[in-house]
């Protein structure tokens, strides 16, 4: 005979989760700690590229206030009356007479960029170049230079990485530079590009204008993040006897050599982070700085 305690063990049911509830549970509970990590990491990215985005805004701020302050002590002085001094044929003095003396303002030399994936060659993409203001000189490399390649791309044809030459006939050679600041108080290095077409895709100045006695600098080389220009562009208004001054209008676009920056397309400069295996697409950033300044000094 049953006792009355067996009796009741055997009409109580027994309580829990069933298989299929707990598993429905660890689901939930793994697609919601997904979604968490997910977030997190759209946050962090976010965050880190408006960092760099940051940087770029203040290191081209300080390129502007750098290169306008140049221009505003460059002298005031025709730049056209230069071009009988610089050239001795007829139709090189018409030309530069013409273009409002452009090349001893601003030069700059394109080249060829092969893509990754597709291996489609992009031409005339400017690689190298130079900004003569009449006090100080600026020369650059593209970014495409300084970028970690990934199987041997971005392949860069028909230019190599500029080199700067300046001083006494043996010379002083200064590469592998990002944005160099140079004294330059004749436009040297514009002149001497325009004369001998960066032959080498070297600026030797060697035959122009004066020794320079203060050592040039680079302007990128101590940022905290790999920064380059990868364009830069300046121009001055038709001259004319009546004004004062010379006015400059000058743009340049500063980046990361991060990303896979492409200039040649628009809208989207970054490359998506399956294009460039190697490349860290939160670190990728660009932007275009545009502004005009005046020469007033002697």
């Amino acid at each position: 005979m049953m006792s009355i305690i067996q009796k009741n063990q055997i009409g109580k049911r027994l309580e829990g989760f069933t298989l299929v509830e707990l598993s429905l549970s660890l689901v939930f509970i793994a697609t919601l700690s997904l979604i968490i990590v997910l977030l997190i990491n759209n946050t962090v990215s976010s965050y880190r590229r408006g960092l760099i985005l940051k940087q770029i805004n203040t290191v081209g701020a300080n390129i502007v206030d750098d290169m306008r302050a140049a221009v505003q002590n460059s002298s005031t002085k025709s730049i056209v009356s230069d071009c009988n001094t610089v050239f001795n044929d007829t139709n090189s003095i018409a030309d530069c007479e013409n273009s409002g003396g452009k090349s001893f303002v601003t030069v700059t030399k394109n080249a060829s960029r092969v893509e990754l994936n597709t291996n489609e060659s992009i031409s005339n993409i400017p690689m190298i170049g130079a900004f003569c203001t009449g006090s100080y000189s600026y020369i650059w490399n593209s970014g495409y230079f300084f970028t970690t390649k990934n199987n041997g791309y971005p392949k860069i044809t028909g230019v190599e990485k500029a080199k700067f030459i300046y001083g006494s006939s043996s010379g002083t050679t200064i590469s592998d530079f990002r944005l160099l600041k140079v004294r330059d108080d004749d436009r040297a290095i514009c002149v001497a590009a325009s004369l001998g077409g960066l032959s080498n895709n070297t600026f030797d100045i060697r035959n122009y204008g004066d020794i320079i006695s203060e050592k040039p600098i680079d302007l990128l080389q101590t940022t905290d993040i790999g920064l380059a220009l990868y364009d830069l562009t300046a121009s001055t208004p038709a001259d004319s006897a009546s004004l004062s001054s010379l006015f400059y209008s000058v743009s340049f676009v500063l980046g990361t050599v991060q990303g896979g920056i492409n200039i040649a397309t628009s809208g989207n400069f970054c490359a998506t982070p399956n294009d460039y295996a190697n490349q860290n697409f939160d670190y990728c950033a660009i932007n275009k700085f545009n502004f005009a300044a005046r020469a007033t000094g002697e």
